[in-house]
């Protein structure tokens, strides 16, 4: 029997998300090379762990404090001018970081002062691709679209590290930070070749209104809606207590009991490969009711805290990885999915900056807390209790209703507007 042809997926045939999806690759991929990229720039200039950990908190703290405002200006502006010039930023921040490194000339204070400029620009884009996807896509196909972004991710983050390495190895890191700011660069050049969206009087009439107002309407958008607020609260569970045991413990328990860090490459290994396999599953199996879908899978990353708490060997750790990544990946495409199928359009990004303020606002404090608290109690009990509470997950997620019975709708993206507080007559949204 003859090979089937392989099937372009079909929101793929949708001109301005395959520009977008090309752009975003590329970019994601660049952002993968710069973690270790800045760890080996930092080491170059004499520094040490708290300089590298000064330099990576540069480029997130602008996230956290800026992000609501950059929903507000994603959801007044057209959204695909916005990233166009939010690339040409960080196309311009990480080049100047590149150059200043190849040439020599880089210090702590330069490469602090960048990271802020790229976590800047990051802070409205963010947002405002979240908006962008949804103006663009059918709502039948945003599944698909999250799936195959998602999926550029865990990719992007499964090889990335290794082509810096070889960007570092063969060049510097200066080269590795030039490439990132390519793949920007690249970005903003498919984005504006992709047809602007048509400016509608309530678009002009909300770009006018004042800033508070704006964050209010989102808030009230945002709170509206139990489901919504509901997952964002689990979400800020586990970014405080189960993403930080796994990537701050699970070192300490590799180094001690398992054999170093080549077990815990293993594992990180796994890890990723289950995202990839979750990625791929999203993007094939279409759900009735989109967040119900990810309970179970969720939850199953319990496995793994609880793996490294007695500690198991290192394979069924790894096992237990795997079939955590799975979980988060299929998570990530369906809650986006239901988010951009249930929230009006107009108000999409403001919703989405409270999101992602909400969901990830506790990673650095689970991380800062977390090593103290397994201190001053002992790294198996933080390890099964973070693991406890992912393995019960489901139960608590299924007892939200309306989390549970949110379908996917086939309607026009943002169109859905289920479990919304009405919005006043007159009013802009």
């Amino acid at each position: 029997m003859g090979r089937r042809p392989a099937r372009i997926p079909e929101v793929l045939h949708n001109r301005n998300f395959a520009l977008y999806y090309t752009g975003q690759s590329l970019s994601i991929l660049g952002d993968a090379i710069v973690p270790v990229a800045l760890a080996f720039a930092v080491l170059d200039l004499g520094r040490g762990a708290g300089a590298l950990g000064l330099v990576l908190a540069a480029g997130i703290a602008p996230g956290v404090l800026l992000v609501l405002v950059g929903g507000v200006v994603a959801d007044r502006i057209e959204r695909r001018r916005l990233m166009v010039a939010c690339d040409l930023v960080r196309f311009g921040s990480q080049a100047a970081q590149g150059v200043l490194l190849w040439t020599g000339h880089a210090t702590l204070l330069s490469l602090v002062l960048l990271q802020l400029v790229w976590g800047t620009a990051a802070a409205f884009f963010r947002p405002a691709s979240t908006g962008l996807v949804a103006e663009w896509v059918e709502s039948d196909r945003l599944q698909q679209a999250n799936g195959l972004v998602g999926l550029s991710d865990n990719l992007a983050y499964t090889v990335g590290p290794a082509v810096a390495g070889v960007l570092i190895a063969v060049f510097s890191p200066g080269a590795a930070l030039l490439a990132d700011a390519l793949t920007f660069a690249a970005s903003a050049v498919a984005l504006s070749l992709a047809r602007p969206a048509v400016r509608t009087a309530a678009t002009a009439a909300e770009a006018s209104a004042p800033v508070l107002r704006g964050l209010a309407e989102g808030w009230q958008e945002f709170r509206s809606r139990t489901w919504l607020w509901s997952m964002v609260l689990w979400a800020a569970t586990f970014h405080l207590l189960a993403l930080p045991s796994v990537l701050v413990l699970g070192p300490a328990v590799a180094k001690s009991d398992l054999g170093g860090a080549s077990a815990w490459a293993a594992i990180a290994a796994c890890s990723g490969l289950g995202a990839v396999v979750g990625g791929v599953i999203a993007l094939r199996y279409r759900p009735r009711y989109l967040l119900r879908a990810t309970f179970v899978p969720l939850g199953l990353y319990g496995l793994q805290l609880v793996a490294l708490a007695l500690p198991a060997r290192t394979a069924v750790v790894a096992a237990a990885a795997l079939v955590g990544g799975v979980g988060v990946a299929m998570f990530n495409v369906y809650f986006y999915t239901a988010l951009q199928q249930h929230i009006p359009l107009p108000v999409m990004s403001r919703v989405a900056s409270y999101e992602w303020l909400g969901s990830i606002a506790l990673l650095p404090v689970g991380q800062a807390l977390v090593g103290p608290v397994a201190a001053a109690t002992s790294v198996p009990g933080v390890l099964l209790v973070a693991g406890g509470w992912m393995l019960v997950s489901p139960v608590v997620l299924y007892l939200i209703r309306s989390a549970r019975d949110l379908r996917a709708v086939d309607e026009a993206p943002g169109a859905a507007v289920e479990d919304a507080a009405p919005v006043p007559a007159g009013e802009p949204v």
